[in-house]
């Protein structure tokens, strides 16, 4: 098992040793100011303030988070134009064998506002992507929904990185 929290700076990722191989995660991303951003071939308002990505990687946790924290990649998945612009403030890490994203976004989608078909093209979800103004409810909300499953998260604090404008 790996610490409850610990920090690092993107991209330098010596913690990522102790991230499982296969499992779900929750982003926690922080965008300073509204502004609408093209999102494949639809332009999407985002608003300023903190958001909840959930997905999962059972054939490569950590190669899909060290993209995630890239800066430079080339835009594949909507959350990649996000990021773009956003900052990841944390991830929660949690070790499955199944997919439970869409059960994690369900129990966000009761709490939050949804970007509505955002990051859930593969599946029937409203999205899986979650609106907050306040940090510290959707951090709590996100730890909460792994919690309502009986899996107990790890959090990995992401040190802040220059965000272009």
């Amino acid at each position: 098992m790996w610490p409850d929290t610990y920090s690092l700076s993107a991209p330098k990722t010596q913690p990522e040793a102790r991230w499982p191989v296969k499992g779900s995660y929750v982003l926690l991303i922080r965008l300073t100011q509204g502004q609408t951003i093209r999102v494949g071939l639809r332009s999407v308002h985002f608003p300023g303030g903190y958001y909840a990505y959930v997905g999962s990687a059972l054939g490569g946790l950590k190669a899909r988070l060290r993209r995630h924290l890239k800066a430079d990649k080339k835009r594949y998945w909507h959350i990649d134009y996000l990021l773009e612009k956003a900052a990841i403030n944390g991830i929660f890490i949690a070790e499955t064998q199944d997919r439970i994203e869409c059960r994690i976004a369900q129990e966000l989608g009761l709490k939050f506002d949804p970007v509505p078909g955002f990051g859930s093209s593969d599946c029937n979800c409203p999205s899986h992507l979650f609106f907050s103004l306040d940090e510290e409810k959707i951090e709590s909300a996100a730890r909460s929904a792994f919690s309502s499953l009986a899996i107990k998260p790890s959090l990995v604090r992401i040190l802040p990185r220059a965000i272009p404008q």
